[in-house]
């Protein structure tokens, strides 16, 4: 059976959803990725700060509008992260990686749990922030305006988290930390406090991540679950611990979603599974300069 032609199958505004979805993935996965490659421990408690950070972005922007849910449910997110950070994952500490990750899906449950409690179990609609709620005429297509926002969202966040991860002492510090963290405690780095900031800084990006996605996707329960297990995928094919890493695997991972439903629609679902077992096989590290998974 001869394989189609992509250029003629997949069209622009295809692989701009592509692109989409790989923006918001680039931006739970980094934050993922740079709390795992301090803390060295997978946090599953991830999508449901996420889903945290979409329903606060909800009851937000009736106060302050989108865009003041957009500086505002981060912060917010931070201060989860401090106490996600103070009160399980430093106590925890000298346990074993499994039974921090289990902890932090458990915490997950209750968060979610929680929120039921407080917005309830139906969907919630988020409207398209006024000047973004139209579209643009691209090589002949037309798109949606808030998707060209929300790719530019999640290069805007991965570049700005790349710089300060290259240019600033704290972000060399962490670098170095990821690496080697006993040689970084040698030399001087206080990592407790590095870990703070870095727990502080991927919940953050998960609280971003939640606000933009609340236009884009329905806010709803389960969100975080949905979400989670692509993320995962994306940071152990990056390569676990590297930012660079998770950013082109996500840009991969939209990708290959995409062709997968179009050249493959009966088996897309397994297609992401596909991907993870070859790069697995092919480069254990992931494709970045993470750890072996």
């Amino acid at each position: 059976m001869d394989m189609p032609d992509i250029s003629h199958v997949v069209s622009f505004a295809q692989l701009g959803n592509a692109f989409a979805l790989a923006s918001l993935l680039a931006i739970l996965s980094s934050g993922l990725a740079l709390i795992f490659g301090l803390r060295d421990v997978m946090n599953l408690g991830h999508g449901a700060l996420y889903m945290l950070g979409a329903y606060l972005g909800y009851s937000a922007t009736s106060f302050v509008g989108f865009w003041g849910a957009l500086l505002v449910v981060p912060l917010l997110l931070a201060v989860a992260g401090a106490v996600l950070e103070l009160a399980i994952l430093r106590p925890l500490q000298a346990r074993p990686h499994m039974d921090v990750a289990l902890v932090t899906f458990g915490l997950g449950l209750v968060l979610a749990s929680i929120i039921a409690r407080f917005w309830g179990k139906l969907q919630l609609d988020v409207r398209t922030p006024s000047g973004l709620d139209g579209t643009v005429a691209i090589f002949g297509e037309s798109f949606p305006s808030y998707r060209l926002f929300l790719i530019a969202i999640g290069l805007g966040a991965c570049g700005a988290l790349a710089i300060w991860l290259r240019c600033t002492r704290a972000g060399m510090y962490t670098r170095a930390a990821s690496q080697q963290p006993e040689v970084a405690r040698m030399m001087g780095v206080n990592t407790d406090r590095l870990s703070l900031l870095v727990v502080c800084l991927g919940s953050a990006f998960a609280g971003l991540a939640g606000v933009v996605a609340g236009p884009y996707l329905a806010v709803e329960l389960g969100m975080g679950h949905a979400i989670l297990l692509s993320t995962l995928i994306v940071v152990v094919v990056g390569g676990l611990g590297s930012i660079s890493g998770a950013i082109a695997a996500a840009l991969l991972y939209g990708f290959v979603q995409v062709i997968g439903a179009v050249l493959f629609p009966a088996a897309a679902a397994v297609v992401p599974y596909l991907l993870l077992a070859g790069v697995l096989l092919w480069r254990p590290q992931g494709l970045g300069r993470g750890r072996v998974a």
